[in-house]
């Protein structure tokens, strides 16, 4: 190989500006750049190949030194990590909503100990999810890839050189196939793992790695192409990653066609070399470079600052305008780019201390894992959730579900449920009856009105059986196709519970189906259409009861996060909070009666009005908290309700007697 300096390039700066840009103005939600976030990818090709390049030069100059290379990285990536790490988790403390600083501490040790992308994936799983948009360290599971990478390929390196150094480029080039077809495989079938993890990302920075060796071997082959032919391929590779921001939506998961922009990214970077090529010329402005240099810490900083500024906002109602948060996400990068990055780059002395500051930001954050971190609740009445009597799922991690959403609930006692109730016919509650007179079909949302149904049933002098299950669809199929994995089902678990259901509904033929979901969760109104004409063929009249408001504060503990909020008990007195009015809440409810008017044998119960009023949710009555979360009603919540709905399915009885 030819030895070749690693110079200076500021259009390759220019490139992390564009990259750093996107990602921050998706995260701000801005709707015009759905795929802002493949910023990131970009930037994983820029570190596969500016890493390669330094390994190969140290490599043929005869002073690669593993220990070296990963000093430099620890002297260019931890220093402003580490800081950054410390004050999100000391403005932790003042401004998160406490039940979440348990997690916070976790990540904290993830983000520091470089397995962050890991912990991510176990912990706050999807990352377009509620449980990760809320976490102030979520961003760092990009660094956790780059710094897994950089403590592996060195090894790689350096044993293909010694052991097989004509083939380097193809054994790159395979390595890159394999964890690509890892990847769209993965974005398919395992979309949380393939998001997070080294081997099905490896292949974004491979095509650094293999772009490197490529121009190393051959210094002068991209260069000596004409103008012409520099041209054509760097504007086009600007093109296909600039286009990929406005076309690939990120909304939608993980996508195979993140390869294109990942092969735009590494053109930019092969062919805008030569300073006579447009793409040069502008990703070389002064005030672009400039934003690339410091785009490490504003990656750094914007993602807590807007995390924490949405808390604070939560508690005070007060809306932070988007120029204020990015002046103060700016002010903070050029503020550690030059007083933390610059300095401790080539600072032999850094190491040092920078590894006795992380070791102790490590104690810090074990220390937040072992705390009890929950707000006072003493002041409300005790909140009950008898979903858990009445639940299907086959399997359920109750420690965490307590730990994370139910601290400070009673939560019924299911230890003696039947896990095998997803294929055994539900849970009935006969009352001296042969079968099920009434059948509540549902998600959560039928187990959050299940104790209420259950207490009108038995008023009325009917038995009643609950199939429904946590996460898990309520309308699916007929005939039953191969299941989905969901939440606390297998594939072949989701497949027996909609086999059981339909088995189930034929040989008992109930007078009433009650169906209840979160509707605003609903695919469209024709994935109904199959369970409501079996149901209609059975001769079952079908009643769906409305979804309740949506409240302000997100997937949150009600009675944790209203002490938070600071809304004490007037006694005797109903207290409102702001609800979320969203497109999703109004195609719910748009649907839900989409599909009675369609069916004559369909009715619907609404419930929504008695939790409303004006634009806020009733969620205190006296000292009771009428909801668990943003969307789930409490045992004394569904309560509001239950002379409604028992008129109506008494109405429906009476109908039949006759």
């Amino acid at each position: 190989m030819k030895t070749n300096s690693l110079s200076y390039r500021p259009e390759i700066d220019g490139l992390r500006a564009f990259a750093v840009i996107p990602v921050i103005l998706f995260h701000f939600g801005l709707n015009w750049i759905p795929g802002g976030y493949i910023g990131v990818d970009v930037f994983f090709v820029i570190s596969g190949f500016l890493i390669t390049t330094i390994l190969l030069k140290d490599y043929d100059q005869g002073v690669f030194s593993f220990s070296d290379f990963w000093l430099r990285r620890i002297r260019r990536i931890l220093p402003v990590l580490v800081v950054i790490v410390l004050v999100t988790l000391i403005a932790s403390q003042f401004l998160l909503y406490a039940p979440d600083i348990y997690y916070l501490g976790k990540q904290g040790i993830a983000s520091l100990l470089s397995f962050a992308n890991i912990s991510q994936w176990m912990t706050a799983g999807n990352y377009w999810g509620y449980a990760a948009e809320n976490s102030p360290l979520l961003h760092t599971w990009s660094l956790s890839v780059e710094e897994q990478f950089y403590l592996v390929f060195p090894l790689f390196i350096f044993i293909a050189l010694k052991y097989f150094r004509n083939w380097l480029a193809p054994l790159i080039l395979l390595l890159c196939v394999l964890s690509a077809l890892l990847f769209i495989y993965g974005s398919k079938n395992h979309p949380d793992a393939t998001f997070y993890l080294l081997p099905t990302r490896a292949w974004e920075l491979g095509v650094g790695a293999f772009l490197a060796i490529s121009v190393y071997k051959h210094p002068t082959f991209f260069n000596s192409k004409k103008t012409s032919t520099l041209q054509l391929f760097s504007i086009l590779g600007l093109a296909v990653v600039a286009l990929s921001y406005f076309l690939i939506d990120g909304n939608d998961g993980i996508s195979p066609f993140l390869i294109l922009p990942v092969i735009g990214a590494g053109l930019i970077i092969v062919f805008s070399s030569n300073s006579n090529t447009y793409v040069n010329k502008i990703l070389s402005i002064p005030a672009i470079v400039y934003i690339g240099k410091i785009s490490y810490s504003l990656y750094l900083w914007h993602w807590p600052v807007l995390v924490l500024s949405k808390n604070l906002s939560l508690k005070t109602q007060i809306e932070y305008p988007v120029y204020l948060l990015l002046g103060l996400i700016i002010i903070l990068s050029i503020i550690s780019y030059h007083l933390i990055e610059k300095p401790t780059r080539k600072n032999q002395k850094t190491v040092p201390v920078v590894l006795t500051v992380l070791m102790l930001g490590v104690i810090y954050s074990y220390t937040l894992t072992k705390s009890d971190y929950s707000e006072d609740i003493s002041m409300y009445s005790e909140t009950q959730w008898d979903g858990e009597l009445y639940s299907s799922s086959p399997v359920r991690d109750t420690k965490d579900f307590t730990l994370r959403k139910m601290q400070g609930i009673k939560v019924s006692d299911n230890k003696d449920r039947n896990w095998q109730a997803y294929k055994e016919g539900g849970v009935a509650k006969l009352y001296g009856k042969a079968t099920p007179e009434i059948v509540v079909l549902g998600d959560s949302h039928a187990l959050m009105w299940s104790s209420t149904l259950d207490g009108i049933a038995k008023q009325l002098h009917k038995s009643i059986g609950f199939y429904a299950a946590d996460g898990t669809p309520t309308f699916f199929d007929i005939p039953v196709k191969a299941g989905h994995q969901t939440t606390f089902f297998s594939a072949d678990e989701k497949r027996e519970y909609d086999e059981a259901r339909l088995k189930y509904l034929t040989l008992w033929k109930p007078e009433i189906v009650v169906i209840v979901q979160s509707w605003s969760g609903l695919d469209n109104v024709e994935s109904t259409k199959d369970l409501i004409s079996f149901l209609g063929d059975l001769g079952s009249k079908v009643f769906l009861i409305e979804q309740p408001p949506l409240l302000f504060y997100g997937d949150k503990n009600a009675t944790q996060f209203l002490s938070h909020y600071g809304l004490k008990p007037q006694k005797g007195e109903k207290q409102f909070v702001p609800y979320v009015n969203s497109a999703d809440y109004q195609f719910g409810r748009k649907s839900v009666r989409d599909i009675v008017e369609k069916c004559n044998y369909c009715e619907l119960i609404e419930i929504a009005d008695i939790y409303m009023k004006d634009d806020k949710g009733w969620v205190l009555d006296g000292s009771d908290v009428l909801y668990i979360d943003e969307d789930h009603l409490s045992n004394a919540g569904t309560a509001k309700a239950k002379q409604r709905i028992m008129k109506a399915l008494d109405s429906r009885i009476s109908t039949l007697g006759k």
